[in-house]
């Protein structure tokens, strides 16, 4: 029989026991141990799931870039892109697995501006600003979806002006579970 010990999660009880101890370099210890043998670093979803790929991509819009006008928008600043399933030239994610992902996008948008997340040309859900001329507003929005292998993900600025200023505008997504088959 396989045994796996978190040495992070003892710590966590033994440290609440004790208010005055730090045990902060507990979320960075795991420990595997696995018939005796103890190996550093390891962690359990890589030990179940060795073969599944990582998909996680966060981009977001270039400082100064502006988009206006119906069109795909296109987040051209990548901050993690592991899997490669996010096209920085494109603006668009390809389901690389079959699964359950999470989505996350933004709008700082003027008067009257519109988003919308878009999975192989259905609209799915939208962000919009009705304000004042002269003023902004930010808003987000969140997605769980099942996706099919090739399904793709993009988000369309439907109308209105928006502003990318310190990153405002970003586009995440995650596989937060494989359909393996």
């Amino acid at each position: 029989m396989k045994v796996i010990w978190l040495f992070s999660i003892l710590c966590h009880f033994s440290c609440h026991s004790v208010s005055s101890q730090n045990c902060s370099w507990a979320s960075e210890a795991v420990v595997v141990v696995i018939g005796g043998c103890i190996l550093p670093g390891l962690t359990p979803a890589k030990l179940l799931f060795p073969d599944v790929p990582r998909i996680i991509f966060h981009a977001k819009v270039s400082d100064g870039v502006n988009p206006s006008g119906e069109r795909r928008l296109v987040y051209d600043a990548v901050i993690v892109n592991k899997g490669s399933a996010y096209n920085s030239t494109t603006g668009v994610f390809t389901a690389p697995l079959a699964g359950t992902y999470l989505f996350t996008y933004s709008l700082l948008g003027g008067p009257t501006s519109e988003v919308r997340l878009v999975k192989n040309e259905e609209d799915l859900s939208y962000i919009h600003t009705i304000l004042s001329t002269g003023e902004a507003q930010t808003g987000s929005m969140s997605v769980i979806l099942t996706l099919e292998s090739g399904d793709q993900i993009w988000v369309k600025l439907i109308e209105g002006n928006t502003w990318s200023g310190r990153g405002a505008l970003n586009f995440q997504g995650i596989l937060l579970e494989a359909r393996l088959e």
